[in-house]
């Protein structure tokens, strides 16, 4: 049963390390056109969980205000947290839970109130996670993901080293999959993140 396999997937992220009360989410889920036809379709498969996280990603995200307010609409009924990709004002506007910056912003407008998040592709990135304020940082690729066959994966060693300059939460992005999640316990990850493991839960074909 789709549930029963997500819980146990929970359950392993869970157990990764040591969570604080403000761990509330262990998988997130980046939205990405190229590989998912239909996102409400997608969405709606995947079981109600408070401990899913959906990032919403598009080109032309200022064009998406009437979807992000679709797609928020969903989430809220799932019990998923919410935030939109590179627009403050759309994720303010519509009422989501954050924004996430991918590796062209640098600053962002600092608000206590919603949750922010950032990319992270190596040590370069570390000065750009403390000017955005970043609540959770997604160090990308941990592994070779199906996504960009072409982008060099981090891999595990280097992220315990990483660990030691982000003072935030992270999680790990790219690549990871049910048949890996042990791989990554005692390195400090607080979540993981991607499409692939997703899709092997609800049997998702792109």
């Amino acid at each position: 049963m789709v549930s029963n396999r997500l819980n146990k997937c929970i359950s392993q992220v869970y157990n990764l390390s040591r969570k604080n009360k403000n761990e509330t989410i262990l998988i997130w889920i980046f939205l990405d056109s190229n590989r998912i036809n239909s996102y409400k379709k997608f969405i709606n498969l995947i079981p109600s969980s408070r401990k899913i996280g959906i990032i919403f990603r598009s080109k032309e995200i200022v064009k998406e205000y009437c979807r992000a307010k679709e797609l928020l609409k969903i989430c809220r009924k799932k019990k998923f947290t919410f935030l939109i990709s590179s627009s403050y004002i759309i994720a303010k506007s519509i009422g989501a839970d954050g924004v996430h910056y991918p590796n062209a912003y640098r600053y962002c407008r600092k608000d206590k109130k919603i949750l922010i998040t950032c990319s992270c592709h190596g040590f370069k990135d570390v000065k750009r996670i403390k000017q955005l304020h970043a609540n959770v940082v997604f160090i990308s690729s941990i592994f070779l993901t199906n996504s960009d066959i072409n982008k060099k994966e981090i891999g595990i060693i280097k992220i315990s080293f990483l660990a030691n300059y982000i003072k935030t939460q992270y999680s790990v992005l790219g690549g990871v999959r049910e048949s890996n999640i042990k791989l990554l316990r005692n390195r400090g990850i607080n979540s993981i993140s991607g499409l692939d493991f997703i899709f092997d839960i609800i049997k998702y074909k792109c």
